[in-house]
């Protein structure tokens, strides 16, 4: 096989791939057969991810509200959780809060403990903010 006749078959830029897998620490020099591979692998979970986000919509547009819904799922692609938020507007996110702090009036922790847990629940909770 030979790398220059495959580049044809690939969409995205080898020299993008090739800049992104140097930029690690840990590598020095990336080999033509390792990079068309990391190129095709890097398309196909694109292509995949896609296409599981179109099953679940209703129409023909896909929006990147439909692909964060399968990251949020999908516990196999916990890693991309931080990366994909799902995305919720400043008045959802004013009623989230008001519900944690009403749970929180509620209990018997001290406030010091309470919004340390809402300030962690906020931050990890896979959510980004739009207005």
């Amino acid at each position: 096989m030979s790398v220059a006749k495959s580049e044809k078959d690939l969409h995205l830029p080898l020299s993008r791939v090739k800049t992104i897998m140097k930029s690690s620490p840990d590598v020095d020099a990336v080999g033509p057969e390792p990079l068309y591979l990391v190129t095709k692998v890097t398309e196909m979970f694109v292509t995949d991810l896609a296409k599981r986000a179109y099953k679940n919509i209703k129409g023909n547009m896909l929006e990147y509200k439909h692909i964060a819904e399968v990251v949020q799922e999908d516990d196999t692609l916990d890693f991309l959780r931080e990366i994909v938020p799902r995305k919720i507007t400043v008045r959802e996110y004013k009623e989230l809060m008001a519900r944690k702090a009403a749970r929180g009036d509620r209990s018997d922790e001290s406030s010091e403990e309470s919004s340390e847990a809402e300030s962690s629940d906020g931050s990890s909770s896979g959510v980004e903010i739009i207005e």
